[in-house]
């Protein structure tokens, strides 16, 4: 090979660059956009010369030290040139600090969403129908939600890069370079974190106060879970006569009412872990040592399948309280659940207090029914392995007749029931239950009677949500019958009667002893999985987006990644909740509001959806924006 002469002897024509190579797309795309974004300005160089392109073990492109007169701060790309007046091609300067650009900012190019306000891009997506996954399936596994939801992340990081008047190129190589130059510490295995873990936790500690890393975490958050109900809903078969049974005045109460706890049943039912005897199962299973994401205040969620929409807030951190509604137009029927989970770890298992309660709504008769919700254990070790179920105890119940002129107080009290210290799968998902009718004219005094025409008390929001002190509570509660899933003689004294009393495995099937026929079948998987599509409210507190770097970097195994996105919405919250704690700022739901269902006496303390959020949702409060919506969406 000829050496090639000395510096101060060589001239343009000396300069000898590799074989020309088809440009790689990534390359051309980054550097047309570099031309697009930054001003073109070219250093001085004697003669009109071309600077030699020296390539260090980084792939990073640096003009030669040895050239005189060059500026070597300034990165020069070799493909990047301007005709000069000797009508020599000289590399044009760049500003992205010698590092080759993300393919995030590649991306960007070609996106739809880049140049569109906030407003646009929301009914850009709603105008698409949303952004389409396969429901019964993980989301975060499927490529064309996943593509689409990196996409309207970018243009909302790009968005506030804007606003915050930050360069994003030259940020990304900054904090590349320095990632480049500095040692990872050396990473724990898994068995050292969760060693390191369990033993700073004491026995009944709640986790919902213990910071945990991100390799013990979902790629969901806890609001995102709430797509549950769909699967049963949308997910499985039921003739368009089965929702219609529900509300159908031409049945008695008591059918209606033994037609929503089958609803009921369903939707408990999915919780086991290997699914139900109808092949329904879960997508949101949680793996031995893992917990989903907390979600953040002010997160919102929201879903379509078909006719069916699903729209969901986390309306408080501490307590953390999930709300969502799904409205089924087809079956007019309105389901609304507040959960408030307290996972209690019990050493080789968790018991997730959900303390939730279920409002079912058919706006068409104006009947309403209450149910609590058991709790979710999950155990890591034992004989017969690990395992998730439902325990505990439960009411459904009957809380308002509405416009039917039937005012018959009918309530069911539930037991789930463990397995047992061994947890021998022999004694999995058993359930006993009796489903009661007071037949008392005198009872019925007693319930939160209005113009609704209330006949029960809401068990299941008493026991979770009511304020314990209060003296309306106290009274409710003094007047409630007793819990008793096992019927026996008086146990609610005269006037109340035994509709049916129930016993089976709620994974597979349950009898009436009564009449020994089967009284519940697990519902039926349909046959292709629905397209279900993730609509955002808007695009700064979609739960897809507000958590969307650190699913991305668990999915991947890229846990460093992962632990700073995860820190960084961590301390965003922790400065919004500052200001709310110290007085500054008050916070009130955006989408759910309490003290709306006047007429359901105590239950109206449940948060339901406000009056038209469907239609026209409210915008994101700036507080919101400015104390976690600039600090997320940022690149990391």
């Amino acid at each position: 090979m000829r050496p090639l002469p000395r510096p101060a002897d060589r001239t343009v024509a000396d300069v000898s660059l590799p074989a020309a190579s088809p440009r790689p797309p990534h390359l051309a795309s980054s550097l047309e956009l570099n031309r697009r974004s930054t001003p073109r300005s070219t250093p001085k160089r004697r003669g009109g010369k071309r600077a030699l392109i020296l390539e260090d073990d980084f792939g990073e492109r640096s003009p030669s030290p040895d050239f005189p007169g060059e500026e070597h701060d300034v990165f020069v790309d070799a493909f990047d040139t301007i005709d000069d007046d000797e009508g020599l091609r000289t590399p044009r300067a760049s500003t992205n600090s010698g590092m080759a650009l993300s393919p995030v900012f590649e991306a960007m190019e070609n996106s739809p969403f880049h140049d569109l306000s906030p407003q646009e891009q929301v009914s850009r997506v709603e105008s698409e129908g949303g952004i389409p996954f396969e429901l019964c399936r993980q989301s975060w596994t499927q490529e064309v939600h996943s593509r689409r939801i990196a996409e309207l992340l970018n243009a909302t990081k790009e968005r506030v890069a804007r606003e915050k008047n930050v360069d994003r190129a030259a940020t990304y190589a900054a904090r590349r370079r320095m990632s480049i130059d500095a040692e990872d510490p050396p990473e724990m295995s898994l068995y050292d974190q969760a060693k390191g873990v369990v033993g700073r936790m004491q026995l009944g500690q709640d986790i919902t106060k213990f910071e945990l890393p991100a390799t013990f975490l979902t790629p969901f958050s806890a609001i995102q879970a709430s797509e549950d109900v769909l699967t049963i809903i949308a997910g499985t078969e039921r003739c368009d006569e089965d929702w219609k049974a529900m509300s159908d005045v031409r049945l008695d109460c008591e059918t209606r009412f033994l037609n929503v706890l089958r609803l009921f049943l369903d939707m408990e039912s999915l919780r086991c872990e290997e699914g139900t005897g109808g092949g329904t199962k879960s997508a949101f299973a949680m793996p031995p040592m893992k917990k989903p994401i907390n979600s953040v205040l002010g997160e919102t969620h929201r879903t379509r399948v078909g006719d069916v929409e699903m729209v969901a807030e986390q309306v408080s951190h501490h307590p953390p309280i999930t709300c969502w509604e799904v409205e089924h137009k087809l079956a007019g029927l309105r389901i609304t659940g507040n959960l408030s989970p307290k996972p209690i770890f019990h050493g080789t298992s968790v018991q997730v207090a959900l303390r939730g309660t279920l409002l079912f709504e058919f706006p068409e008769t104006g009947e309403a029914y209450v149910a609590s919700i058991p709790d979710l254990y999950i155990r890591f070790f034992g004989m017969g392995g690990g395992y998730n179920e439902n325990v505990g105890r439960v009411r459904f119940e009957r809380v308002s007749g509405g416009r039917t002129g039937d005012n018959t107080r009918l309530w069911a009290d539930l037991h789930f029931k463990a397995r047992g210290s061994a947890g021998w799968k022999s004694k999995a998902h058993r359930m006993d239950a009796t489903v009661y009718r007071d037949t008392n004219v005198a009872s019925r005094a007693l319930a939160p009677s209005t113009s609704g025409g209330g006949v029960g008390l809401g068990y299941g929001f008493l026991e979770n949500f009511s304020e314990k002190t209060d003296a309306a509570f106290r009274a409710a509660k003094a007047s409630s019958p007793k819990w008793c899933a096992k019927n026996y003689a008086g146990a609610h004294g005269a006037g109340v009667e035994v509709v049916a009393t129930l016993k089976g495995h709620y994974n597979t099937h349950i009898l009436d002893l009564r009449t020994s026929e089967v009284f519940w079948k697990a519902a039926k998987r349909k046959p292709k999985n629905p397209v279900a599509a993730t609509v955002p409210i808007d695009l700064e507190t979609e739960s897809h987006l507000v958590w969307g770097d650190l699913i991305r970097a668990i999915t991947r195994e890229d846990w460093k990644k992962a632990n700073a996105a995860k820190k960084r919405v961590e301390t965003a919250q922790r400065s919004l909740m500052k200001e709310i704690k110290e007085g500054r700022k008050q916070w009130v739901p955006r989408l759910f509001a309490r003290q709306q269902k006047t007429d359901l006496g105590l239950v109206r303390g449940m948060y339901t959806l406000r009056p038209n959020v469907r239609e026209d949702p409210p915008e994101c409060d700036r507080d919101w924006h400015e104390h976690i919506g600039k600090a997320v969406f940022e690149d990391l």
